[in-house]
């Protein structure tokens, strides 16, 4: 157990960063995990508490979304399922995998995508998506191996899957809500892992993180439904950055 004061601060800083996420439709966990580390947590904990955070701030935000008719969901569902699937895999063979690879892989990756959404060479709409047999492949594979990346990295993936769906879609809101639908159930499926490997869990941390999730979904979210979408763009876009500048740090 941890003192009131430390619960305090957990609470304030889950529901600030949590708020910023729902904005571009992500969970905080690639965030919160680290921090939560560097205050005293241990990190499967931290992990767990992420993704934990994940499935609850993203379910507001995605219910809010679904209403406003923002979610894509055959788009969304042919990413998440390979995604669900692949996520305790991921989690499962974390210890014995190279990561330092795989984060190189992931930060050239979206320094494509950077490239991509600021040169402005997103086409728009998803027609070309749908009926075709190469993009659902597309969708298959991306899923997969965001879900196994999520898995491995203690995230819910929608931060992987976020650069191929704004690649696809031109509509910057769509592809905020979508990301959200995804990362939920790939953050759900990582979570139910690492819940069946811990023990010596603290439910009063979890119950602190979990309120300034929902919190930080529904701001997320209502602030994603009233900011103009190339405003929604630049969020997304800030936060590629961010993430790739501490994917940067920490392999240089």
């Amino acid at each position: 157990m941890y003192s009131f004061s430390f619960y305090f601060v957990i609470f304030v800083i889950t529901w600030a960063i949590s708020t910023v996420f729902a904005i571009a439709g992500v969970g905080g966990a690639s965030t919160l995990i680290p921090i939560y580390y560097s205050m005293g947590i241990p990190f499967s904990i931290a992990a767990a508490t992420g993704l934990l955070l994940n499935v609850f701030s993203l379910s507001t935000a995605t219910v809010n979304n679904a209403r406003r008719g923002r979610v894509l969901w055959k788009l969304g569902t042919v990413f998440l399922i390979p995604a669900v699937i692949m996520a305790p895999i991921g989690a499962y063979v974390g210890v014995h995998t190279p990561r330092k690879v795989l984060l190189w892989a992931f930060a050239a990756f979206l320094i494509y995508t950077l490239y991509s959404l600021v040169g402005g060479r997103v086409r728009e709409g998803s027609g070309r998506f749908y009926g075709s047999i190469r993009g659902y492949m597309l969708g298959v594979l991306v899923g997969a191996i965001a879900g196994f990346l999520g898995g491995l990295l203690g995230v819910g993936g929608g931060l992987i899957i976020l650069p191929v769906l704004a690649l696809i879609e031109g509509d910057a809101k769509k592809v905020s809500a979508t990301a959200g639908y995804v990362a939920l159930f790939s953050s759900a499926s990582g979570f139910a892992s690492y819940l069946f490997l811990l023990r010596g869990l603290d439910y009063g941390l979890w119950v602190v993180v979990l309120i300034g999730g929902v919190l930080g979904g529904f701001c997320g979210s209502y602030l994603m439904n009233r900011m103009r979408t190339l405003y929604v763009k630049y969020t997304i876009v800030s936060i590629i950055i961010f993430v790739l500048a501490k994917i940067l740090v920490e392999l240089i």
